[in-house]
């Protein structure tokens, strides 16, 4: 076959209309890549707030661990021997966020900076209040969502707290261990800032 046959075979086939293309089929093609674009761009996005929220609920299961260490037998640390107070993104060592019974501060130890500890996810805020005799902990963990997720020591429950800054209220079954009221607490992550 000569090249010039295969052209003219070509014109003709291009000439006919099975050959077209349909524009609505074009336009209809368009509208479903773009609808399938989007839907997975808001796919994408919720599966990273999802992420987000569970490190910051993460960090509530480090706190645990990094405080029954603080607190076990036999002591893997002679710097204290009880539960320690802790609030991420503090220059300080020493930190006054223990939560006495008189609703005061007194200082503690910093997690990240001591023997026994951990460094939270960045972008969120953690704080650990303990009563006035180190027997008990509450870890506060904002994501960068802005999801507020609390854990204390009388549980594994983790639950997100509701309400304004200076006025949360406690998720259904979680409980704060004695010593730590909830007026203290939100006391404490006012004082603490970020919450």
């Amino acid at each position: 076959m000569s090249l010039t046959r295969i052209r003219a075979s070509l014109s003709r086939a291009l000439r006919r209309e099975h050959g077209a293309t349909d524009p609505i089929l074009v336009i209809a093609a368009i509208a479903v890549s773009l609808v399938l674009l989007v839907g997975g761009s808001f796919a994408v996005a919720g599966m990273i707030a999802n992420g987000k929220d569970l490190n910051a609920k993460g960090d509530l299961d480090k706190v645990a661990t990094a405080e029954a260490a603080w607190a076990g037998n036999p002591k893997v640390t002679t710097v204290q021997n009880s539960y320690v107070p802790y609030l991420s993104g503090s220059t300080a060592t020493a930190l006054a966020y223990n939560l006495a019974a008189t609703g005061g501060f007194v200082s503690g130890t910093a997690l990240e900076k001591a023997d026994v500890g951990f460094t939270p996810t960045d972008g969120g805020r953690l704080a650990v209040v303990t009563d006035s005799g180190y027997s008990a902990w509450a870890a506060v963990s904002k994501s960068s969502t802005g999801a507020i997720f609390i854990r204390t020591s009388t549980s594994s429950k983790v639950g997100q707290l509701t309400g304004a800054a200076g006025n949360y209220t406690l998720p259904s079954g979680v409980t704060l261990p004695t010593g730590i009221s909830l007026t203290g607490l939100n006391g404490a992550l006012t004082t603490a800032t970020g919450f």
